[in-house]
Parts: structure tokens; sequence; C-alpha cells
């Protein structure tokens, strides 16, 4: 297997390919590419072999790294990739990415320009968005690449049914507009069933068949039935987290998130532990610091509760999570030294620590997890 050190900076991305050195680094992720290729796969068997995969890769592909997840992508079975914004797809763009890119947030009027002149999709939920696109599309003589969206529920983008309507209409009728897709989005798949069949039927009524149809997200693919359509939209499923935790041993977690111990030590019973001195040793301890931090993206709220493994033992969290660094419970624990691994998210030895696990700690969702991974944290591309 080897490995590739990416660093990111923003949304500048040095790409290092020799081997990495792992006992150098102090903490960071490791991404399995070969995951991201079974998850893709398993996508694949359940909404079979018509549709298009659109992988979103927005939000630095939920903390996994945006351009070397898109790159990967590019060459595997996936047609488009989903971005938040002009930003993330110009990021794409300059380096060489050469998928379809279909913008998932409403852009500003100001970005419509840019957005249309690089021949990047973008949603539209109202007339006034189409008639703007189509008057700039005009003016730049070159069609803007839509996808209209209709509100079936979620009331976040999305035109209600006569405006939907409308939109249709002048849409069909304006040449500057080059309408690839209708669309809508599931706003409790996997959790409110009678919602969600009530957002299909709606959108089976109003979305003509005459374009492509889109309306499924990770957790619309695995629990509505032929709601595939044209295109689906996997988000966290590709990265190997299902919303469905029945479903999970069907996808492989992507990213593991390891850090060093850096010191060990004794403390006697009594003695409070970190700031505030919000844990107090009950008795003798030994404690080891380890190289992570909110700084890092660790939630503070895992102060006091939260988990990693070392030496395949799980080791509580003592006290508040710090900028930069924790201090946890290795009492009994063997051979644990400076550069010892601790992972945060990962297995080791016949333990394993998931995403869903460390957001129920820390009173949140894996979407959370994974995009608080900050930018100082090296990713490790896998193969």
């Amino acid at each position: 297997m080897t490995a590739a050190l990416v660093l990111s900076f923003g949304f500048r991305v040095l790409r290092y390919d020799f081997p990495v050195n792992l006992s150098r680094l102090r903490c960071w992720c490791e991404i399995d590419l070969a995951a991201i290729d079974h998850n893709l796969r398993a996508i694949r068997r359940k909404i079979g072999p018509h549709p298009k995969i659109l992988c979103l890769v927005k939000a630095d592909a939920y903390g996994h790294g945006l351009v070397p997840l898109a790159r990967h992508f590019a060459g595997g079975d996936c047609q488009l990739l989903g971005c938040a914004n002009l930003r993330e797809a110009l990021t794409l763009k300059q380096a060489g990415i050469g998928l379809p890119v279909l913008l998932l947030s409403a852009p500003l009027d100001t970005e419509v320009p840019e957005i249309i002149a690089n021949g990047f999709s973008f949603p539209i939920s109202s007339l006034r968005e189409a008639r703007l696109a189509a008057k700039i599309a005009r003016e730049k003589k070159t069609p803007a690449r839509v996808h209209l969206k209709l509100n079936t529920g979620m009331n976040r983008l999305g035109a209600d049914g006569g405006e939907f309507a409308r939109l249709l209409t002048f849409s069909a009728r304006e040449k500057n507009l080059r309408v690839e897709g209708v669309f809508s989005h599931y706003a409790s798949a996997g959790e409110d069933a009678a919602f969600t069949a009530k957002q299909t039927a709606l959108f089976e009524k109003l979305a003509p068949r005459e374009v492509p149809r889109h309306i499924c997200n990770s957790a619309g693919i695995l629990t509505v039935s032929g709601a595939a359509h044209d295109l689906v939209r996997p988000g966290i499923l590709v990265y190997g987290s299902s919303p469905l935790p029945l479903t999970q041993a069907l996808f492989r977690p992507a990213l593991a998130w390891k850090a060093r111990v850096t010191l060990v030590k004794k403390i006697a019973g009594g003695a409070p532990v970190s700031y505030g001195g919000t844990f107090v040793a009950p008795r003798p301890l030994t404690v080891a610091t380890v190289a992570v931090g909110y700084g890092d993206g660790l939630h503070r709220s895992l102060s006091n509760k939260g988990e990693v493994i070392i030496s395949a033992r799980r080791c509580r969290i003592l006290g508040r999570v710090t900028m930069d660094q924790i201090l946890v419970n290795v009492s009994g624990v063997r051979g644990v030294k400076n550069g010892t691994e601790a992972v945060l998210i990962g297995k080791q030895g016949g333990q394993q620590i998931l995403a869903d696990e460390m957001a129920a700690s820390a009173g949140t969702i894996a979407y959370e997890i994974f995009t608080h991974i900050t930018e100082r944290v090296p990713r490790i591309y896998l193969r």
C-alpha cells in the first residue's frame, strides 16, 4: 500500500507523492481510497445500472480533501461532482478536474456571471433567478446550465408548485437557459417515512420526465425504493458513514483520525487535571498527553467523556479538551510512551470508534465531526 501526503491551506493544496514517515506526524488523518471505491460499488448495487452518480465534494469533501477526492472520483464510477459554492468549483477547475460540476447552494447574484462563464451548473428556485440567469447568459453569449429546483417540503431552496410550473414554462422557451435537470431534496429520509413518501409523490407529480430528475441523497438511496430516477447525490455514504446505523456494515469508513502520545506521567489521587480542574483523580493514575485538541477539530464537548484507542484499549479523556492537547487515562495500559499511536476515529486491534460514536458523545452528527477536522491536520491518502 502506498501513501500520498496532502497538506491543505485553505483551498491551496500541496501534494507529496513519496513515502510518508508517519512517525514524524503528531496528528493526521488517513483516507482509504479503496474504501471509497467499495462504497461506490455498494451504492451502484443499490441503485442499479441506469442512474448517474453525483459525488458530493463540498466542505472539503466532508473533511476528506476536496481536490484529492475529486481527482479520485474522476477515475471511477462518478459522473458529476457536487459543490456548495463557486469557490469550491473554481478550485476543482484550477486543479484540472474534468468532471461536470453542479453547485447545490443558491448563488449570489454577483456570482452568476462567473458561474456561467466557467460552465458550472447551478440551481434555479424562482422566476427572478431564471430571468437573471437568462439575461447574463444572453450578454455573455453562452447558455446558463441550470437545474430547476422544486420545493417538496425541505423549504430551504426550490420553487413551490405554482411558481415551479411558471418556472418550467419560462425555461422551456428561454433559449439562453440549458435545463440539465429538475431536482428536489429529501428532508427526513430515514427518519420520517410518511413525510418522505409525501415528498416523493409531489416530486413524481410535478417533475417532468422529459429532463433528468434527481431527489435522492444518501438516506434516500437507502430507504426510498424506486426513487433513484436519473441521478443520485450521495454525500456521507460515499465516505463510508451511513445515516442509517443498521446499514453501516455495507459500507467502509474511509477516514481514520490519529494522533501521538507526547508524554506519560503518574499523578496522585486528588490531583486536578487540565483547565479548571473539572476532573480530579480519584486515585493515583497514569495519564498520557496526546497531540490533538480543538485546534485540530476535536470537539471541546468531549471533555471528560470522549475516548481514544491506545494499545488496543479504550482510554477516557480526562478533563477539558484544550486547543492542542488532551489528557487520557492509560492506567493499566502497557507500553505507552512518547510516539505511541492514539486512534480517535478508526480501528486498532479489536477496537473501533466510528465517527457516529464520537458524534453521539459530542452531541452532534458525523457530518460535523468530519467537516470540523481542521486544515492543520494533514491527510494521508492510502491506495
